[in-house]
């Protein structure tokens, strides 16, 4: 999270008021001025950007002991083929 904060510091900010304080998307976008689709997607940027920073300094969590990823696969609805 230091790392993220020297770099992008409203990143960091919204990590935070998310998590720690537990603000809704909503909330974030007023408090921010923007979308709450755009804050959407900044914290999934964030988001990464603290997993890819764990991944190459090859830090394990606790969790990952415990959770799993699993492929997902993906429908697509209402579409027709002709």
């Amino acid at each position: 999270m230091a790392r993220l904060n020297k770099i992008n510091a409203d990143m960091h900010e919204l990590l935070i008021d998310y998590y720690v304080f537990g603000m809704t998307f909503m909330s974030l976008a007023r408090k921010h001025g923007f979308s709450d689709t755009y804050i959407e997607k900044k914290l999934y940027n964030a988001e990464g950007g603290i997993e890819g920073m764990l991944m190459a300094l090859d830090v394990k969590l606790e969790m990952d002991l415990y959770v799993q990823r699993e492929p997902v696969s993906v429908k697509v609805s209402g579409t027709s083929s002709p």
